[in-house]
């Protein structure tokens, strides 16, 4: 069996594992492609193309995908999704601790005396994030919303555990014991002058969702939340076993299609949540919260779980 791993989600990487699929094949090898870059994008034939459209050229061969993105549109290759990032959470969150202790910090819904309502932390400078930004920066949930985006200088962001030197993604602790990414962190300042949470993931394609820490900090601290994020994406958050929060959030802004009408929508959502009691709230959505915690912290994430595609 040959393996072959990709770390880079540019042209010039589909290029090369590409070739090196193929030239498994002519030797009559079974294939795993483990894709590590989440979201690959590439340029081909002045069109531009998802990692979806790679596996689906290698439909009917040897040749198995493995990623931790879901696909959102039809995916006819063998695929299987696993997720080392999720699994990060619930083993720092049982075992280290530093973050047990962070968890202890952690105020009930009832203790809180609300400066906001939300957590918006957009993190280094994207366009989508500029996008996001300027819509929230228009919107009158903005008022109810802890929003920081640093961008490239992690000055301006807020750390009330510790602060990277350059970016989210640098790691804390011991190269010879558990590594922590200071993403990873739940920052209990911050979750405790606020009720819920808003992500943006770092890919945001219709052709597939991804999660990632983003989405593991708020589900261990048993915290609803909206993600500003894919077409689909909680459709493809609720196929991996999770619950949403529909009862009591408007999570139609899942179903559109454009991305900044999407977003708007999302705005909107999490304004009406605002305009509700977030005692009542938290007890509506009681079992959700538990049943999500409970699904991320059994399940082995690591784990190939073999997928069903979208039609």
């Amino acid at each position: 069996m040959k393996i072959i791993y990709s770390d880079a989600g540019n042209t010039d990487e589909v290029i090369v594992i590409r070739q090196k699929m193929i030239e498994a094949l002519e030797s009559n090898e079974n294939v795993v492609v483990k894709f590590l870059q989440p979201g690959i994008m590439y340029q081909e034939n002045g069109n531009w193309k998802t990692v979806i459209d790679l596996m689906n050229e290698f439909k009917g061969k040897p040749v198995t995908f493995e990623s931790n993105l879901v696909p959102l549109k039809r995916c006819e290759a063998s695929f299987n999704y696993t997720n080392d990032m999720f699994m990060t959470g619930p083993l720092l969150y049982q075992k280290n601790d530093k973050c047990k202790q962070i968890l202890s910090k952690l105020l009930p819904c009832e203790q809180k005396t609300n400066i906001k309502l939300w957590d918006l932390l957009l993190g280094e400078k994207s366009d989508n994030k500029d996008l996001l930004h300027r819509l929230i920066g228009n919107h009158d949930v903005k008022s109810k919303t802890f929003l920081t985006y640093y961008g490239r200088d992690t000055d301006k962001g807020h750390w009330s555990v510790m602060k990277p030197r350059v970016h989210t993604a640098e790691t804390i602790g011991d190269r010879n014991k558990t590594q922590i990414r200071y993403s990873d962190i739940i920052d209990p300042d911050i979750y405790n002058q606020t009720q819920y949470s808003a992500m943006i993931e770092t890919t945001v394609h219709n052709d597939f969702a991804m999660f990632s820490e983003k989405e593991a900090k708020p589900i261990i601290a048993k915290r609803p939340f909206v993600i500003f994020g894919s077409m689909k994406h909680l459709e493809a958050f609720r196929s991996l076993g999770f619950k949403t929060f529909s009862k009591v959030i408007d999570e139609s802004y899942d179903m559109i299609e454009d991305k900044e009408q999407r977003w708007v929508a999302t705005l909107d959502a999490m304004h009406k949540l605002s305009l509700l009691d977030p005692v009542d709230v938290y007890r509506q959505l009681a079992d959700v919260l538990e049943h999500n915690k409970q699904h991320f912290e059994t399940h082995d994430w690591k784990r190939a779980i073999k997928w069903n595609s979208y039609d």
